[in-house]
C-alpha cells in the first residue's frame, strides 16, 4: 500500500504574482472574470497558483489574456 500524498498545487513567486495582478487588476469587473476564468481553465483559485509558463505568456501579451477572460465569462458581450 502506498501512503496518501498531500500533494500542494506549485506557487507562483510573490513577485510574480504582484505583478500579474497590477497588469490585471484596477477594474472589479474584470478582477472577478479574471478569477473565474482562471479557476475554470486552469483550476486556480487566485492569480498564485497558475502555471509559470501561463504566467509569462500572460506578462508578455495581458490584454490578449484579459479578452479571453472576458469573452469566457461574458460571450454575449463579444
Amino acid at each position: 500500500m502506498s501512503p496518501e500524498r498531500n500533494v500542494a498545487p506549485s506557487r507562483l513567486p510573490a513577485d510574480l504574482a504582484t505583478r500579474l495582478g497590477r497588469l490585471l487588476g484596477g477594474d472589479a469587473a474584470v478582477e472577478q472574470d479574471v478569477l473565474v476564468f482562471i479557476g475554470a481553465r486552469y483550476q486556480a483559485e487566485s492569480l498564485f497558483y497558475i502555471p509559470s509558463a501561463v504566467a509569462r505568456e500572460i506578462l508578455k501579451r495581458p490584454a490578449d489574456f484579459i479578452r479571453a477572460a472576458r469573452r469566457f465569462c461574458q460571450p454575449e458581450l463579444l
